[in-house]
């Protein structure tokens, strides 16, 4: 057998955007493993805050609770703002763990419009 092998979690589902937000250049990785979702916003193409989210326990499937645990980096919570809304958004379509780095240099509502339009556009998982 080689590689890819037929109940292999490979190939990964993979999808990228740059988008302008608000004049900055934004870069948007999307990984869906058969496990987890990896998500990369950045705007200077460092990683930036590691957080990883996950549906609160004993919650039923209606509720939109979420447990968020930064993995690197500083909790400040613009990042867990990021992190709740983001983890709505792949929690329509999969309750897969869901881990996202962030690096975005201005916490302003504009931006944070202009960065949920732009993981819209690649929303694979």
């Amino acid at each position: 057998g080689g590689c890819m092998e037929p109940n292999s979690p490979f190939p990964v589902k993979t999808a990228q955007a740059v988008v302008d937000v608000c004049g900055t250049e934004t870069e948007f990785h999307v990984s869906a493993f058969s496990d987890r979702v990896l998500i990369v916003i950045t705007q200077n193409g460092k990683p930036g805050t590691v957080i990883q989210t996950q549906k609160a326990k004993g919650m039923g499937t209606a509720a939109r609770s979420f447990e968020s645990h930064v993995l690197i980096g500083k909790r400040d919570d613009i990042v867990l703002v990021y992190a709740k809304r983001v983890a709505e958004l792949v929690a329509q379509r999969t309750d897969k763990p869901l881990i996202l780095t962030l690096c975005v240099l201005d916490e302003s509502p504009e931006v944070f419009k202009g960065v949920m339009d732009g993981l819209a556009s690649v929303a694979i998982w």
